[in-house]
């Protein structure tokens, strides 16, 4: 096999021991209460409309740090868009939405890593939709009071594209789709799923140059910022998201997880995202300094461990606020956390 850590996902077969790894840790989830999007994105715009539908909205509030892209497309749908503080990095405050919201907005709660909690009054409030995609399936996801959740599970699965969204308080399925074609989303599907075949030759079968697959996956990236609909998926695209979601990809992300804890030097120069009793997203790096936080990346790539710079496009006005992930999931043994460390470390003592 060719060894890598991070990036996209590869394609998974039931023979491969990384999907036997997933498949031990099952959470009975009642399939009924689920819709299913193509993308995160499709979900979230489905959701308001659907709010919208039967109800007067004076504000739709975001937080001020949040994924740009899903950011764009409620601006560009929507005029009505206001934002509230949050800290993305620290998890001691409770978010007060009833000090900047009313019964007549829309508040949109994200689940920072899968490290936060949200407390709010059960009725006279603000609609609230929470986004569980770098928490799926943590404390807040399983225990929501929302009145929707959505979450990406192509960030923690290797499907192509898919999203679910569920109804904690009705428990009613949402099957809030448009009836026309989105050409764009389905050709971003084909074309990541075609970058998920070919790097699993690379991973698997060493036949492949790795440029072939990465260009097929950010081709699909980018038609994918291009789709503005929320169109019901196939059947087939359904079946591949039901197969997944109720696997439970958080045991073996806290087990990789707690070996790099043991072993990781300490540094000056970053510092570990993380909070007692819960399973982040993955090892969540956090910088000061700019360049600093470049030469580790171009460290960590030289050494094919590829890093997500997650959300740079905001506008952070905190000294730590350059954020690098590192996938500690499935497809990585103790044998490649110890590599990662190793690496880590060499850098860490390399720049005292």
């Amino acid at each position: 096999m060719n060894k890598e850590i991070g990036s996209n996902f590869y394609l998974l077969e039931s023979k491969d021991p990384e999907y036997n790894l997933l498949e031990q840790n099952k959470i009975p989830l009642d399939v009924n209460d689920y819709s299913f999007y193509y993308s995160g994105r499709n979900a979230l715009l489905a959701i308001i409309e659907k709010i919208k539908a039967t109800n007067t909205i004076e504000a739709i509030w975001l937080p001020y740090y949040y994924c740009y892209t899903i950011s764009d497309l409620i601006n560009h749908y929507f005029s009505n868009i206001k934002y509230y503080k949050v800290s993305p990095f620290e998890f001691t405050k409770t978010i007060d939405i009833t000090s900047f919201s009313n019964k007549n907005d829309i508040v949109i709660l994200n689940n920072f890593w899968g490290l936060s909690t949200f407390d709010y009054p059960e009725t006279d409030r603000a609609f609230i939709i929470e986004d569980h995609t770098h928490g799926w399936l943590s404390n807040q996801s399983l225990n929501s009071k929302a009145d929707y959740c959505f979450a990406s599970l192509r960030k923690v699965y290797p499907i192509p594209l898919g999203s679910v969204v569920w109804s904690p308080n009705t428990k009613e399925k949402l099957d809030y789709y448009q009836d026309t074609a989105d050409e764009k989303i389905e050709n971003a599907y084909k074309m990541i799923e075609d970058s998920t075949l070919l790097k699993r030759q690379f991973i698997k079968n060493q036949s492949l140059v790795k440029p072939e697959y990465l260009l097929s996956f950010i081709q699909g990236e980018s038609l994918l910022s291009f789709s503005e609909n929320y169109i019901k998926p196939k059947a087939e695209t359904i079946d591949l998201i039901k197969s997944f979601f109720i696997l439970d990809p958080n045991p073996i992300k806290k087990q990789n997880l707690e070996c790099i804890l043991q072993h990781i030097e300490p540094s000056k120069h970053f510092k570990i995202v993380k909070k007692e009793g819960y399973t982040p997203f993955g090892l969540l790096l956090l910088f000061r300094n700019y360049q600093v936080f470049d030469s580790f990346r171009i460290w960590l790539i030289s050494n094919q461990i590829f890093p997500a710079h997650l959300w740079p496009n905001n506008k952070v006005l905190l000294k730590w606020k350059y954020l690098l992930n590192i996938h500690v999931d499935f497809r990585y043994d103790i044998d490649s956390m110890s590599y990662l460390v190793e690496k880590i470390n060499v850098w860490v003592k390399n720049n005292v």
